[in-house]
């Protein structure tokens, strides 16, 4: 009775560990924990501190397409062309899907790391240009103790602030143009979700 029950019990063991109970495949469970960790990304151009979950969202999504282009395209692997290559359609025109992995690729570590930084660098330029004098203006009680601040931009000259008004302006549009161009190639990137594996 006691080795049935005994049987039983590893046999039960065994179904439920399936099939991670081999030796092999416990090693290779180890060592995707301590060294090779596939389900853990980490985006090459974030560092360690803080980020907002709307900036870590894309440099998520776009380094794991980053990675997978690197590590995993290599040629003769899979047949990304020829007749056997997947086609996708993009804005009505039909093209490998590889050729949109490279595209996106190449828009996210060529314009969004090289070239939207000139352009921001570009604009607060021109705005250091324009700054007002003061921001703020503040407002204390009878003691001289600071109970609450305004914004209330001052201002030297009225062109200085119409030149102000106009690079906050093209800032805002300058964030609304960058914002579509992510929202667009985050859903580019989810339409090709289905051809990145090997």
């Amino acid at each position: 009775m006691k080795v049935v029950i005994a049987d039983t019990f590893v046999d039960s063991l065994k179904k439920l560990c399936r099939p991670w109970w081999h030796p092999h495949n416990l090693w290779y469970k180890f060592k995707c924990w301590a060294w090779k960790r596939y389900s853990t990304i980490k985006p090459r151009y974030l560092d360690h501190t803080w980020c907002d979950r709307t900036e870590l969202l894309p440099h998520m999504m776009f380094e794991i397409l980053s990675q997978f282009i690197e590590n995993e395209c290599s040629p003769g692997h899979v047949e990304w062309y020829g007749e056997y290559g997947h086609k996708i359609t993009v804005d009505g025109e039909e093209k490998y899907a590889r050729d949109e992995m490279q595209e996106i690729y190449d828009w996210w570590n060529t314009t969004v790391q090289k070239e939207y930084p000139a352009k921001w660098d570009e604009w607060h330029e021109r705005m250091r240009k324009h700054e007002p004098n003061e921001l703020f203006v503040d407002y204390c009680d009878d003691d001289g103790v600071l109970e609450y601040c305004e914004y209330n931009p001052q201002f030297d000259t009225p062109e200085q602030k119409e030149a102000y008004k106009e690079v906050c302006q093209e800032c805002d549009k300058l964030e609304k143009e960058i914002a579509d161009k992510y929202n667009e190639m985050m859903h580019r990137l989810i339409n090709i979700r289905h051809y990145m594996w090997t």
